[in-house]
């Protein structure tokens, strides 16, 4: 099951989309069933016809490349944008209204502090459940060990940490996504490094550079 919430593009010519015309030629299925929920937002429920004794991890890993696959259409073909929060397969009612709750959840708290994450899924929300659990005096507890730099406010630093995490810290990926040369990209996360003290390209520190960026939107979203 999937939430999906689009974005035209904002750049150029402005052109007139026909979204559900899009999201059913992706899905080619005559089963498949679209609710729209609001003005360009839809909740999808794909038909699992495969037997119930699938394994987990197979079913999750084909619900995300499905998932994965949308948003490369619509920034491919059409240059928008998408969000897109993925359920479980469901086999009942019971568990229909079970999952739209933990969708609304996931989307909830992952657009709080990772705004710029496309793809959530309702099985990995353990840090999101987790910051959203911290309160304020623990919040300001870890802020005081963060380092203190412009960076975090730098939207384009903080667009290629996004990029370079999502392509799993491959330089070359991450500088064709950002269209710019590779360089540029060295460059950027030398500087991330001198900032704060965190080298991107090591895994270690690729997570801990993340868990800040969490904190701090949590903390600036309290603070509100």
């Amino acid at each position: 099951m999937f939430y999906i919430q689009v974005d035209p593009p904002i750049q150029g010519e402005q052109i007139e989309v026909d979204w559900e015309k899009l999201l059913h030629s992706y899905f080619d299925d005559p089963d498949v069933l679209f609710i729209g929920v609001a003005y360009e937002q839809w909740v999808v429920m794909q038909p699992d016809r495969v037997s119930d004794q699938r394994d987990r991890m197979v079913e999750r890993s084909e619900l995300l490349s499905k998932a994965r696959g949308l948003l490369e259409k619509v920034r491919s073909e059409i240059g928008g944008e998408a969000r897109i929060i993925v359920g479980e397969t469901i086999g009942s009612s019971e568990m229909l209204f079970e999952e739209m709750d933990r969708m609304k959840r996931a989307e909830k708290m992952s657009y709080k502090i990772d705004p710029d994450q496309a793809i959530v899924t309702t099985w990995n929300t353990f840090l999101y459940e987790l910051i959203h659990s911290l309160q304020v005096h623990q919040l300001d507890q870890v802020c005081a060990v963060i380092p203190t730099t412009p960076l975090w406010s730098d939207a384009e630093m903080m667009k290629t940490i996004q990029c370079f995490l999502e392509e799993d810290l491959n330089v070359s990926e991450t500088a064709r996504k950002l269209y710019i040369h590779r360089n540029t990209l060295l460059y950027r996360l030398e500087k991330i490094r001198e900032e704060i003290g965190y080298d991107l390209r090591v895994f270690d520190d690729a997570m801990m550079v993340k868990l800040m960026q969490f904190i701090l939107r949590r903390k600036a979203d309290v603070a509100r």
